[in-house]
């Protein structure tokens, strides 16, 4: 892929700001397609969904965060995890979205649920589509893949 934008860090608004780019690829006329990973239901911007250039997806339904997750939980909360990659890499293959944001993707690499072969991949993707991947660490190799990385740090 050529236009990958990488929010990355331990600062608090990656996700506002990769939402606020949904908005603006969405006033553009670009389609765009939100996954959400591994937010719980404290972070809810689903009212995206109701611009017409915008499909929002979370697949996960837990009230809690992951890492508060009793084991059978976090099993179940993995499987709809990697499903909703898979559906997110379909998004990328087919063209079907100008846009594709990925939020919290890269803490699915915190809780080995995927690993940065798999961003890796997905990255390889021969697609015109936008992506924007977000979370709170990035290895290397995905930063020097990135056309624009943003690091939000707090102070």
């Amino acid at each position: 892929m050529k236009n990958v934008h990488i929010i990355y860090g331990a600062g608090y608004g990656k996700t506002a700001a990769a939402m606020g780019l949904a908005v603006k690829a969405a006033g553009a006329g670009e389609t765009v397609t939100i996954v959400q990973f591994l937010k719980g239901t404290d972070a809810d911007y689903s009212i995206l969904s109701q611009i017409d250039e915008i499909n929002f997806f979370t697949f996960e339904n837990s009230e809690k965060p992951y890492g508060e997750l009793s084991f059978e939980q976090r099993e179940e909360q993995r499987a709809k995890a990697k499903n909703s990659f898979h559906y997110a890499k379909k998004v990328i293959d087919t063209g079907s979205s100008d846009v594709v944001i990925l939020d919290e993707v890269l803490g699915l690499m915190d809780y080995n649920i995927l690993f940065a072969e798999d961003l890796e991949e997905l990255l390889n993707i021969n697609s015109s589509a936008k992506l924007i991947l977000t979370g709170r660490n990035c290895p290397e190799t995905l930063k020097k893949k990135a056309s624009l990385l943003s690091h939000i740090e707090t102070k």
